[in-house]
């Protein structure tokens, strides 16, 4: 009986606990010019630049969440998204509320995959027809 307690103390202890989901974020470039995306935020330790090669994928982000067993980027938290080529030049500015193709929208234009369970992997396409 002195074995069973601490034992059932610890089945109620794990049994409690809320599962952590996880997820990576990857931005593929399918054109033939080499991009810059600056991801800006009013919080400027949030915004980040990357810079793809054509055909090239990159890391864009990581994140997790307790308690939940789907989790996703999250892209409210950049004012836009503004992909560059190797002058500068803007060639595509994404905002929030924009209709379309569009970054923020992760539901219909990022493809997830689910490796393992409460692990996720997406990743955005940058197609020619977004900088044209």
């Amino acid at each position: 009986m002195r074995n069973l307690f601490p034992l059932a103390l610890l089945i109620i202890i794990f049994s409690g606990c809320d599962p952590t989901a996880f997820y990576e974020a990857d931005i593929e470039n399918l054109t033939t010019q080499t991009l810059t995306i600056d991801f800006i935020s009013a919080e400027e330790e949030l915004s980040k630049s990357l810079l793809i090669q054509p055909n090239q994928t990159v890391f864009f982000k990581e994140g997790d969440d307790f308690g939940n067993t789907f989790v996703q980027p999250l892209m409210a938290i950049y004012d836009s998204v503004v992909v560059k080529n190797q002058t500068d030049v803007i060639l595509r500015v994404y905002k929030e509320n924009d209709t379309g193709r569009n970054i923020y929208n992760i539901d219909d234009y990022w493809t997830v995959n689910k490796p393992k369970k409460r692990v996720f992997k997406y990743k955005y396409v940058i197609l020619n027809e977004d900088i044209e």
